[in-house]
């Protein structure tokens, strides 16, 4: 009994010691003591202390700007590569969102999990594929390291810790390839989807599986990462902001030190910055709270500060760059990202970016769309045998009385569709639409209609648009193209359709795809 007793004690005290709340806690409190206990030992505290209750208000207001100037430029490189993939957002949504996941990232443990989720669902639902709300959190992360990484030699070579010119020059042009691979990879989907396949025929062969086993997932990314048009302008201004994130939080430091009458370099200041950058990025306790102010001011005191000094400027600089920024952030994020963190976009998608029937939908079984022998549907017949929906009291041919039950037939057209192009032909089967549309393993059971749209600048994806039947219901759903499908319904205005999300048809509607007009006639 005594040993089953202390097994489960030493369970549950692993499970409290192992909580990262309990560990962050725990770290907060040693350095706490450590700063209590040293605060006689050590009267650089008291004189830096002094340094702070007393600052410049004017550098003070300074480093306000820079802080904001930093959380915007990120703001701004998301804004840009979102806008690559033809994803439209503004200005004030991208910094809300960008205050909002810091404010997660840097405040709870294992925040940064919670941040980037936080960023990738609202990405989501502002229209973006999971292919491409994956690729903008890598590409922003890429070109923050290359930026980092830059600021951290130039550093260097200030201090004189690099003398040679020729290395630094070579460092940067080896950074900036980083960047152009980026985007050649970006602007040419095709010449990498020829290598995923070669590859994963390799793969396969040495699995014993089908040499294309596995390759409707291959060109699906692709397609999807087809959305990202991404120009040498749009690359530079988004390498532009991520550099000024960089920049404008080392002006931050800048400000703080000379807020509190430090003398400093700005070299030793870009070198204790990236030090505690790099410190933050071990999770010891939310938002490196007490080791990144250690590696701060080591570093900065190593760089020629007086100890003092040191910290009077890491303390005003956290104060402002962290406290002040992740109280912004958690005012935005419950003000207008609270509904985010409870909304998942991928929950409904069978893993290949489209979502899962809805049995509760149209289409579903109340509209005649239960499951039966492909290629049949359930429906009601009046005398003259034309199928009409389950629901229907009478024919919507000859207005006859509809009397009898329900039965399965072989699936009758739903009506016609009509193109600008000239093209026409009756919806008795799905479709697939694009420049080069082709057939994957999800579509092959359908055996889909191909329509090929012409679009000689490309601007019309390769298998842009697919519409479903389900039952007597019509269904469209933008595959996450490049430039978006659009819906014109009577005299509404034309809403683009979110991508991978089906869109049920009426009779009249019409959907435009570029230049290109696909009118839907006679549907039930």
């Amino acid at each position: 009994m005594m040993g089953t007793r202390r097994a489960d004690l030493r369970h549950r005290l692993g499970r409290v010691v192992s909580n990262p709340w309990f560990k962050a806690i725990a770290t907060l409190a040693v350095l706490g003591f450590v700063l209590y206990w040293l605060r006689g030992q050590m009267p650089f505290f008291a004189e830096g202390f002094s340094a702070v209750v007393r600052p410049h208000w004017g550098w003070i207001a300074l480093s306000l700007v820079f802080s904001y100037l930093s959380m915007s430029s990120y703001g701004s490189v998301q804004k840009i590569l979102l806008g690559s993939a033809g994803v439209k957002v503004g200005y004030w949504e991208s910094v809300g969102l960008v205050f909002s996941a810091n404010a997660f990232s840097t405040c709870i443990p294992g925040g940064q999990v919670f941040g980037t989720t936080l960023t990738y669902r609202k990405t989501r639902q502002w229209g973006a594929t999971r292919v491409v709300a994956s690729w903008q959190l890598v590409i922003s992360g890429v070109l923050s390291t290359v930026g980092i990484v830059l600021l951290a030699l130039l550093g260097f070579f200030l201090v004189g810790t690099v003398s040679n010119p020729f290395l630094l020059v070579l460092s940067a042009l080896g950074l900036v390839g980083i960047v152009v691979v980026v985007q050649w990879a970006a602007r040419n989907p095709d010449r990498i989807e020829g290598v995923l396949l070669s590859v994963l025929a390799w793969v396969n062969a040495r699995r014993r599986k089908p040499a294309d086993h596995g390759a409707g997932g291959v060109r699906k990314v692709v397609e999807q990462a087809e959305a990202v048009d991404m120009t040498k302008s749009q690359l530079s201004k988004a390498f532009a902001f991520s550099l000024l994130n960089w920049v404008a939080d080392i002006g931050c430091l800048w400000a703080a030190a000379n807020a509190v009458g430090a003398q400093h370099s700005i070299g030793g200041l870009a070198i204790a910055y990236v030090t505690g950058k790099i410190v933050a990025t071990a999770p010891i306790t939310p938002g490196g709270l007490g080791t990144v102010e250690f590696a701060l001011i080591t570093a900065l005191t190593a760089g020629g500060l007086g100890a003092h000094q040191a910290f009077a400027a890491v303390f005003v600089y956290r104060i402002v760059s962290f406290i002040l920024v992740a109280l912004v952030g958690w005012v935005v994020f419950f003000l207008f990202y609270r509904g985010v963190a409870d909304m998942d976009p991928d929950k409904d998608d069978d893993g290949d970016g489209r979502p899962s029937a809805d049995p509760d939908a149209p289409g579903g079984p109340a509209d005649g769309g239960d499951p039966g022998e492909a290629g049949t549907t359930s429906a009601r017949l009046c005398p003259q045998n034309h199928a009409n929906p389950p629901q229907l009291s009478t024919c919507r041919f000859c207005a006859a009385p509809l009397d009898g039950a329900a039965t399965r037939v072989m699936r009758p057209s739903l009506g016609a569709v009509r193109l600008s192009t000239g093209m026409f032909f009756d919806l008795d089967r799905p479709l697939l639409l694009g420049r080069e549309p082709r057939v994957d393993a999800a579509d092959a059971e359908s055996a889909p209609r191909l329509i090929v749209l012409p679009s000689p600048d490309k601007a019309i994806s390769r298998t842009h648009l697919r519409v479903d039947i389900d039952g007597w219901a019509v269904h469209a759903v933008d595959l996450g193209s490049v430039n978006g499908t659009y819906l014109r319904r009577g005299a509404a205005e034309e809403v683009r359709l979110m991508p991978d999300e089906p869109k049920m048809l009426m009779a009249g509607d019409v959907l435009v795809v570029d230049d290109v007009r696909i009118r839907f006639e006679d549907l039930p």
